[in-house]
């Protein structure tokens, strides 16, 4: 009892510590606590470890099979016999059977089915294990494009309190031209709804950052009370090769593709094994039994045995298992080659995304410089009466216009970058050689703040 208090005040610690500091994640960090956390990564990890298990329970097969027994059973006999002046009498005897036995036996041949079964297991943990390879892919990717989106909603953010900055100002002008007498009544107006619409964008922009953060959260898989803020992710040079390299690489090194392949060949091993059951069966086997304390008059003994059966009649069911098996090899022949064009698509989409955003974040760069020096002349020249209030507000959209262009552009180089390494295989291993020993350690450090109230009972419990 008094453990059970004691965890749960460290759990209570924890917890209140988990809510009043906030640690700064790197994206790595993140993607590192996501496949770790999120449910659909292990449950893809529990499919690849299951399919494992039963590739050892059919391997199985091929060793000897050793078992100790014992058994003991106690009833009563009747017989008919005969007694001296009362004639035919039941008479009832109590007997006991004892026996401890040790038994081998070892499968010698089944016209190949075991060996075929086992290929056909050791596909399917293969499938398996690229089907878990392919969920972390693809978790890696959500979790990256999310986290540029937080980062994008706050960019804006920080654009929509420069925008209300500029409204103000304007308006200052605008009122100090009016109490001068240089400027009219209307300007002031309409610099006061520039301000009010400038503050509505602003917490527009606000719940769009918080709505991201949730997202971002969800896909990580974390609890409510783990607090945390995300950084800039370092920059890096990214050139991918050419499309031809990018298109060789997916097809080498997509999860996916070797998935189908690993399914493809457990259907035709499924096939071979449908059609052994249109043919003779032979199965042989061997047995060894050694009785050391029994009742019977043998003490061991051993058998050979040979079982040799054809279906005669069966209703059809073994020709339909095998139409049924050339079917599903058809279907995995189909499965891989959509596979194949869904992977060609989506490399050449990243490519011309990467390329397209590339292009836009440099004319978007050269547009916020131009209309960001026509502001401030056209601002300026409002100041010194040359131009009229519209004159400015027309300038000031038109550079939040090209400040917007120029975040969209940036973030979405980045999104492309992380979206061509997805396209091209490569992601998980980007994650994983640049989460070092020391990101480890801190995600190691925190792993208690990411303590669920699941695990948090559990804990209670032990």
């Amino acid at each position: 009892m008094r453990r059970a208090v004691l965890s749960f005040a460290a759990i209570t610690i924890v917890a209140s510590l988990a809510a009043s500091q906030q640690r700064t994640l790197t994206l790595e960090e993140c993607v590192r606590i996501a496949w770790g956390e999120q449910p659909q990564v292990a449950i893809a990890e529990k499919s690849w470890r299951l399919a494992e298990e039963r590739l050892k329970s059919i391997r199985a097969n091929l060793f000897p099979q050793i078992s100790a027994g014992y058994q003991f059973r106690r009833y009563l006999s009747t017989r008919i016999g005969f007694q001296i002046g009362v004639g035919q009498v039941q008479v009832q005897e109590p007997v006991e059977f004892k026996e401890t036995s040790l038994s081998v036996s070892q499968l010698i041949f089944d016209s190949f089915q075991t060996p075929l079964q086992i290929r056909q297991a050791k596909s399917q943990a293969n499938a398996s294990f690229h089907a878990y390879e392919r969920n972390r892919a693809d978790i890696a990717l959500q979790v990256a494009q999310q986290y540029l989106e937080v980062l994008r909603a706050r960019a804006l953010v920080r654009l929509q309190e420069r925008v209300l900055e500029r409204a103000r100002r304007l308006l200052e002008a605008a009122e100090a031209g009016y109490k001068a007498g240089t400027a009219a009544k209307l300007d002031v107006l309409r610099a006061q709804v520039q301000v009010r619409n400038a503050e509505v964008d602003l917490l527009a922009a606000k719940n769009q950052e918080r709505i991201a953060m949730l997202a971002l959260r969800n896909l990580m898989g974390v609890s409510d009370d783990f607090a945390f803020d995300i950084t800039e992710p370092a920059e890096e040079p990214y050139e991918p090769p050419s499309l031809t390299e990018c298109l060789a690489q997916a097809l080498r090194q997509r999860p996916e593709v070797k998935e189908v392949e690993y399914q493809r060949e457990s259907a035709n091993i499924a096939k071979q094994l449908a059609r052994i059951n249109t043919l003779p069966i032979v199965n042989i086997s061997g047995s060894y039994n050694r009785y050391p304390s029994t009742t019977r008059t043998t003490d061991k003994e051993w058998a050979l045995n040979l079982i040799v059966s054809y279906p005669i009649f069966d209703g059809g069911r073994v020709k339909a298992e095998l139409e049924q098996a050339k079917l599903q090899v058809e279907q995995a022949d189909l499965n891989l080659k959509r596979t194949l064009d869904n992977i060609r698509l989506q490399v050449q989409q990243a490519y011309s995304n990467w390329q397209n955003a590339k292009e836009r974040l440099s004319a978007a760069q050269e547009a916020v410089k131009e209309a960001s020096e026509t502001a401030r002349l056209t601002e300026e020249a409002y100041k010194a009466g040359a131009v009229s209030l519209i004159d400015v507000i027309n300038a000031q959209v038109a550079l939040a216009q090209a400040e917007t262009q120029e975040i969209q552009a940036r973030y979405d180089l980045l999104r492309a970058v992380y979206a061509m390494r997805h396209a091209i295989g490569e992601i998980n291993r980007y994650f994983a050689q640049t989460t070092n020993s020391k990101v480890r350690r801190k995600i190691s450090g925190g792993a208690s703040l990411l303590l669920s109230r699941k695990r948090q009972r559990m804990a209670i419990g032990e």
